[in-house]
């Protein structure tokens, strides 16, 4: 994704530099960089996090807790504690970012306008794909963890 981002940077700011107001206006190098910006970030901030979409294979290859649909059924209550700081496996700002994502989806505000072909709906997807394996990945910890024995310390 950061090589992808950063071709898209580069191919903007070709276009911007060699075509001028020529190619499209104004709209199409800016259109190619923001989405640049935008796909090499997700990607920057994929790499420096853990792989959402591997933890989610990993976790429910090992059969970390529970069907999809027990997964899905506790979100709420992950999202929750996690943003109560009672979650001990997820930092709060976990919680910041899958609501900024939210945010973003639902927003008619994009780093990329919608009616560029293809490009316009690939930060949705995007966003849209990492929120939904994030999810599902630390909800299964989530689960494994509540399924975990509490260990009692001494004095308790």
């Amino acid at each position: 994704m950061i090589v992808f981002g950063v071709v898209l940077l580069v191919a903007g700011a070709v276009v911007a530099i060699a075509f001028g107001g020529d190619a499209g206006g104004w709209l199409l190098p800016v259109g190619l960089m923001a989405a640049g910006a935008g796909i090499g970030l997700a990607g920057l901030v994929a790499r420096l996090r853990r792989s959402p979409v591997r933890a989610a294979v990993r976790a429910h290859r090992a059969g970390a807790a529970g069907s999809p649909f027990a997964r899905v059924k506790a979100v709420p209550s992950m999202v929750g504690s996690t943003a109560r700081g009672r979650n001990p496996e997820l930092p709060r700002y976990q919680a910041a970012l899958w609501l900024i994502a939210l945010v973003y989806l639902v927003s008619p505000i994009d780093f990329i306008p919608d009616f560029l072909p293809l490009l316009g709906i690939g930060d949705d997807i995007g966003v849209a794909s990492w929120l939904l394996s994030s999810l599902y990945a630390e909800s299964g910890n989530y689960l494994a963890g509540r399924e975990r024995p509490r260990e009692v310390e001494p004095g308790e």
